[in-house]
């Protein structure tokens, strides 16, 4: 039963680890775009599917965990849930900058866009 905790929790990093991988290469793709004056709202529909199919592969293993082990059980392998708590927060603050740099591109397009808008009226 200690084994399966403990193959879940490893499960669980793993995909995070994933995760957050693929969180950092979707945002330098979406840099390089921006950088290269594409438009940012072309990411790559492959990273996007791959990003929820990670998210709800995740949700679902921490669910699966908390639902059929017991609290007793999961402390025993308590670095394992330590190392889930780091991935955890450290995806928080990958999200959060994700978002903060999306939210920006879109404020250079509408800036952009605004340009075109008014040399277009002369």
């Amino acid at each position: 039963m200690i084994a399966n905790v403990k193959a879940s929790l490893v499960n669980i990093n793993d995909v995070s680890r994933q995760l957050l991988s693929c969180m950092l290469s979707a945002q330098k793709v979406s840099q390089e775009k921006t950088y290269a004056k594409e438009r940012p709202a072309d990411v790559n529909p492959v990273t996007d599917k791959r990003l929820t199919e990670l998210l709800s592969k995740r949700e679902e293993l921490i669910k699966d965990l908390f639902k059929q082990k017991t609290t007793k059980d999961i402390a025993l392998e308590l670095t394992l849930v330590n190392e889930m708590l780091a991935l955890d927060a450290e995806l928080a603050s990958k999200s959060q900058a994700c978002k903060q740099a999306l939210a920006e591109q879109v404020l250079q397009l509408k800036k952009s866009v605004k340009v075109t808008q008014s040399y277009q009226e002369y």
